[in-house]
């Protein structure tokens, strides 16, 4: 059986983790594909490219159920049909195409009692495919890929391995070996990890404690706010102190000597120095391309703040970090806080998700998180030219200086216990200030394209880092 190329032309500009939308898809390429199941219906896995018009390519995986019919939809539509997934895993299956083997694994699970009764797909996922087996084992299918290995499978399988238990534990993957386009190639292809259906998403979380924090919102004066918040929201304020701790603690087993070559912590040159300052520098010159606009009056700050860089001798340690870090990728389950898609920001290459970083990016991306989740739940809550609006601020605005001091506290004290941060703390300031900044431009960037009534909130960002930095 032959994936229906035409059919899939059509059918990929509607699906939300198709990375070309709004492009011109020229034709679409099979790499490889085989039959997983027989059915009915059929079930095919495979790769293929998506050729686009003056643009490179890409590549995806998709699965399809071929119909007694002939026709082929998309098989994530029947999830029902999909438990065998469950059981290849379990099994180890292995299947042959025409220019390599998809290997299915589950070093985690039992081959006498797979998972798979029942399957369900889940709806918020968008890069990839979700399907959870038995409310018990989540399945991630990666849907653009690239070759070599995926990070969201390569670090939950190297912290497993290490004992780490504030990720899900790896239990299965499916992966790819053999020879595209002349070449030997290994591609992961999926992730299965233990499900937690009992866990709260860390953003959705923080929204409803802001909420509640608001409707207790008085006209307390500036000099007693900050106490007033603090006794109106330990719970929250609580979770930012474990928060800050997992954190740092995730980054201390990635920085461990005993890891493999590959994955072992380097210090920090003035290279690497170089190439983030002017990776913040060209996201702040396509911002002001043509006229400074809304950046006129922080520009010159904003420049300033990234030449600090230079003055660093020592930066600490790079490791391998979460690379996406915010409160939407980790989870308060009974268990504590649990961190979750350690894959990266999608949009950027493999070569750059696996690439190693100071662990500082991964807490100024949670950092610039409480500052989106205060102005959103007051987006939620009031119009931004009303009263109303003015008065919960001064309450949100509290919070998120309490959050951040809880977070940041916690993390400086479990982060002892590594060597990876600047040793110099007016060095680990400049650093957090200018990946603060470089995010912030990141957001800003997005919500010009996308919500321009959200561009207070980057803006507001770059404005507190530099007012720090003075």
């Amino acid at each position: 059986m032959v994936i229906d190329t035409e059919s899939l032309l059509q059918a990929l500009p509607t699906k939300r983790w198709f990375g070309a939308k709004g492009r011109a898809l020229d034709r679409i390429e099979v790499l490889d594909e085989v039959t997983i199941d027989d059915g009915p219906p059929q079930l095919l896995l495979a790769l293929v490219v998506v050729h686009l018009e003056a643009e490179p390519h890409q590549i995806y995986q998709v699965l399809v159920h071929v119909h007694e019919d002939g026709s082929q939809t998309d098989a994530l539509d029947d999830p029902d049909r999909l438990t065998v997934i469950g059981e290849l895993m379990a099994r180890g299956s292995t299947f042959h195409g025409s220019s390599g083997d998809f290997h299915f694994g589950g070093p985690g699970l039992d081959p006498l009692a797979p998972p798979g009764s029942f399957a369900s797909v889940l709806d918020a996922e968008q890069s990839n495919s979700s399907l959870v087996l038995d409310d018990d084992v989540i399945v991630k299918l990666f849907r653009r890929i690239e070759v070599g290995p995926n990070p969201d499978l390569e670090l939950n399988r190297l912290l497993t391995n290490e004992g780490f238990e504030r990720v899900p534990p790896q239990v299965g993957e499916v992966l790819y070996e053999g020879i595209l386009h002349g070449e030997e190639v290994e591609i992961d292809l999926g992730i299965a990890q233990q499900f937690i259906a009992d866990g709260i998403d860390g953003w959705q979380q923080i929204l409803v404690d802001l909420q509640r924090l608001y409707d207790e919102a008085d006209d307390t004066d500036d000099d007693d706010l900050l106490e007033a918040v603090e006794a109106r929201s330990p719970s929250s304020l609580e979770a930012m102190v474990e928060l800050g701790d997992v954190t740092a603690s995730l980054h201390v087993v990635l920085s461990r000597e005993e890891l493999e070559f590959e994955m072992l912590a380097e210090p920090i040159d003035n290279q690497d120095l170089k190439e983030w300052a002017e990776r913040a520098r060209h996201m702040l010159s396509q911002l002001t391309d043509g006229g400074p606009g809304e950046l006129a009056a922080l520009e010159d700050a904003v420049q300033e703040c990234i030449d600090h860089l230079r003055s660093i001798e020592d930066a600490g340690q790079k490791i391998r970090i979460h690379g996406d870090y915010h409160l939407g990728q980790v989870m308060l389950s009974p268990r504590g806080w649990m961190i979750l898609d350690l894959e990266g920001e999608p949009v950027r290459s493999l070569e750059d998700r696996r690439a190693k970083q100071s662990p500082l990016r991964d807490v100024a991306g949670m950092l610039r998180s409480f500052s989106y989740a205060v102005w959103a739940s007051l987006f939620d809550r009031a119009d931004p030219e009303s009263r109303e609006w003015l008065r919960l601020q001064r309450w949100g605005l509290a919070w998120e200086r309490l959050a951040r001091d809880r977070f940041m506290t916690a993390y400086m004290r479990t982060s002892h216990e590594g060597t990876f941060l600047p040793p110099d703390r007016e060095d680990l300031k400049v650093m957090l200030d200018v990946f603060e900044i470089d995010k912030a431009l990141y957001e800003l960037n997005y919500e010009r394209g996308h919500r321009p009534q959200w561009i207070r909130i980057p803006l507001r960002g770059i404005a507190q880092v530099v007012d720090r930095a003075g």
